[in-house]
């Protein structure tokens, strides 16, 4: 069966032209049938008709947008044997998420900035779901690297997320941003940390912690200790949050300050 690649672009982040290659077929834009209003803010899908030319200047175009700074047009490619009416409209619905009780909401799962997070928040079963009929997906990681994904290529049902995926999703944005300074100066990101970030989260959000204070507390959680919440003297902090934030509260406090309510945090129970 004939293999077909397609990318998805992000319209509002740029002009998609890969010239002096010869542009890409324009299928249209992925609106889901369940939200015909989002017409004219879709992602738009094109067919690489001539791929052994067009891939290169796709992944440059890529590229380019990545060095500048600027969010991403070239979300993805994929792969798929499926014909265009049948990839189209799996991509198309698949950007409406139901919410765990009741109602919908726009999943931007084509983004590369989402996708790369999707293996730890979904399990393999959504995984694929998500994915349907697609059998190869790459796209360019936020360290520059293109990631290549094989896939199973099996049309499924709808993905349904729990509450505490759905709530993992609602929180990827800072996720990102606290993993923001150690991409930037090509620090290894180990697999468990986007986990392991969130948890923190989670942790910020029950202290009351307001959107600013969150990635910093979440970075102590992960680089201080997991416990370190429970510390007396963070515990005094967060206590006291009301009054002075979380950010402007330790401020001063040395790597010396830091190393100490690592080591004492062992002392006391994980929370």
């Amino acid at each position: 069966m004939p293999i077909s690649t397609y990318v998805i672009v992000e319209p509002s982040n740029g002009e998609f032209d890969i010239q002096p290659a010869p542009n890409p077929y324009e299928i249209g834009e992925l609106v889901p049938t369940a939200r015909p209003e989002l017409e004219g803010v879709a992602p738009i899908l094109y067919r690489l008709e001539h791929s052994d030319r067009q891939l290169a200047r796709v992944k440059e175009l890529a590229e380019y947008h990545r060095r500048e700074g600027r969010p991403p047009l070239v979300c993805c490619i994929i792969e798929t044997p499926a014909d265009t009416d049948t990839i189209r409209h799996h991509l198309a619905d698949s950007l409406v998420l139901d919410k765990p009780e009741s109602g919908t909401t726009v999943f931007r799962y084509y983004d590369p900035r989402v996708f790369a997070h999707l293996r730890w928040i979904l399990d393999m079963q959504q995984f694929h779901a998500l994915t349907g009929p697609t059998t190869h997906w790459t796209y360019l990681s936020s360290a520059g690297n293109w990631v290549e994904m094989p896939l199973e290529g099996l049309p499924g049902p709808r993905v349904k997320v729990t509450e505490e995926q759905f709530g993992q999703l609602g929180r990827l944005a800072f996720v990102r941003h606290a993993l923001e300074p150690l991409t930037a100066k090509n620090i290894s990101i180990p697999e468990d940390l986007p986990r392991r970030l969130d948890t923190q989260l989670v942790k910020a959000e029950r202290y009351g912690l307001p959107d600013e204070d969150r990635v910093p507390f979440a970075l102590h959680g992960v680089f201080v200790s997991p416990n370190f919440d429970q510390h007396p003297q963070v515990k005094s902090v967060l206590a006291g949050i009301g009054q002075t934030p979380y950010t402007e509260a330790v401020a001063d406090w040395t790597d010396d300050d830091w190393s100490r309510i690592a080591r004492e945090s062992a002392l006391y129970q994980y929370q």
